[in-house]
Parts: structure tokens; C-alpha cells; sequence
């Protein structure tokens, strides 16, 4: 076995495991969603959190996050906050706006801000990096195009 042979084995191996750890999640999220309810929420607050890893220090110069905090009444009555899932560089919601929230009914803090991503976030980002690891499975023994040498 070469060494490229090694390296794309390599990436379908680890592209096959994103693509099932992703499925599994998309599976456990559609369940989520077909037992949620839809209750409306209202931002009350944001978490600031100081980014750790930066991959665009150019367009976040505070390097803070945004994580906004979500007020809603379970189907029960009971009040419980959240926190939204994915922080931005700046508030995208203001104290006060609607937010629709998906609650479970078996467990009313088992909450999430109904949006794409606020639902299907890790399944989308698993999905992606398994079909980008196939991807280069595909394209790394063939070198990426300037790395052959020519004779």
C-alpha cells in the first residue's frame, strides 16, 4: 500500500465516521422535532463569551461571542430560560425580540431556539465534514492539482 493510498484511506475512513456520527444526530433530531412543541419566546439576555479560536481576527477585532438567552413558558406553564447554541460576533437579537423555541414535552428544559441551525446545527456541521473528508479521500492521491511533478 502507498502512501497515497494510505492517506485516502485514511480520509474516507475519518469521512465515514463524520458521515455516520452526523446521520445518527439528523436521526435523533428529527424524533426531537417530531415530538417538540412550537411555544414563542422572548430574548431577555446574551452571554458574552471571549472566542477561543479565532479563524477571522479581521472581521471579529473584540473576538467576543453572542450567545443570546431565551425566556419561554413550557406547555406545562413553567418558565425556563435558554441558551442559544451558536454565539455570533455581534448581537443579532435584541432584548425583547420574538424568538420561537422547540420544547420537548417529556422535558421542558430540553429546549431549542427553533432556527436551522439552532435545530439542525451539529448534523449539518457532521454531514459537511464527513463529505468534505470523502471529498479529499477523492482528491488527495491525485496530489490537489500543482504538487505532480512534471517531467
Amino acid at each position: 500500500m502507498t502512501g497515497k493510498d494510505l492517506l485516502s484511506l485514511s480520509f474516507r475512513v475519518i469521512g465515514l465516521l463524520f458521515a455516520v456520527i452526523g446521520a445518527v444526530a439528523a436521526a435523533s433530531t428529527a424524533i426531537y422535532v417530531t415530538r417538540a412543541v412550537s411555544v414563542p419566546g422572548v430574548v431577555v439576555d446574551h452571554v458574552v463569551e471571549q472566542n477561543a479560536i479565532s479563524l477571522m481576527s479581521a472581521a471579529e477585532p473584540t473576538g467576543l461571542l453572542y450567545y443570546p438567552v431565551v425566556a419561554y413558558d413550557a406547555p406545562s406553564g413553567e418558565s425556563h430560560t435558554l441558551t442559544g447554541r451558536s454565539g455570533r460576533t455581534r448581537k443579532v437579537y435584541e432584548a425583547g425580540d420574538s424568538l420561537p423555541v422547540l420544547v420537548s414535552p417529556d422535558d421542558p428544559q430540553d429546549a431549542r431556539i427553533d432556527s436551522t441551525f439552532g435545530v439542525w446545527g451539529s448534523s449539518i456541521i457532521l454531514g459537511a465534514l464527513g463529505a468534505l473528508f470523502l471529498l479529499l479521500s477523492v482528491l488527495a492521491p491525485q496530489g490537489f492539482g500543482g504538487s505532480k511533478s512534471r517531467g
